[in-house]
């Protein structure tokens, strides 16, 4: 991942987590005033800089209906599996027809909720044990991780 801003990745890690949160208790993700032509129904999430691997850095735009990365675009009902890398700040988009595609950035955890809450209606895919990245509190010699 490029360097990025300390408090962007704070300010993405706080937005995923409580992003998170909300969608596990059955919310969904915010609409934001669009930046981008939508198509009728369409709802705009966010829009971000994101690197995306071979092609350098990219203005993400994600909606309920597709992924904007740069001039390429991803319609979500082509997805067919996403794999998210949250210690990486890295998510994996398999698609039908354009293959795989990865971004990695401060808001990609984010998006990968967001993602997920569309795709799925849940934070995470199915089957997935998510590994949040983020402040790490150091352990006493007698303690032991649960």
């Amino acid at each position: 991942m490029s360097e990025y801003d300390p408090g962007q990745l704070l300010a993405g890690y706080r937005s995923m987590t409580m992003l998170t949160g909300f969608v596990e208790r059955g919310g969904r993700p915010a609409a934001v005033k669009p930046t981008i032509p939508l198509m009728v129904g369409e709802k705009q999430y966010g829009w971000f800089p994101v690197d995306v691997t071979g092609a350098g850095r990219r203005l993400a735009v994600v909606t309920n209906r597709r992924l904007i990365l740069g001039t390429e675009e991803y319609q979500l009902r082509s997805v067919t599996r996403l794999r998210p890398r949250q210690d990486d700040w890295a998510l994996a988009l398999e698609t039908r027809g354009s293959g795989t595609v990865e971004i990695s950035g401060p808001w990609v955890p984010w998006l990968s909720v967001v993602l997920c809450a569309e795709m799925y209606g849940a934070a995470w895919p199915p089957g997935y044990a998510p590994v949040i990245p983020g402040p790490r509190r150091r352990l006493r010699r007698y303690e032991t991780v649960q």
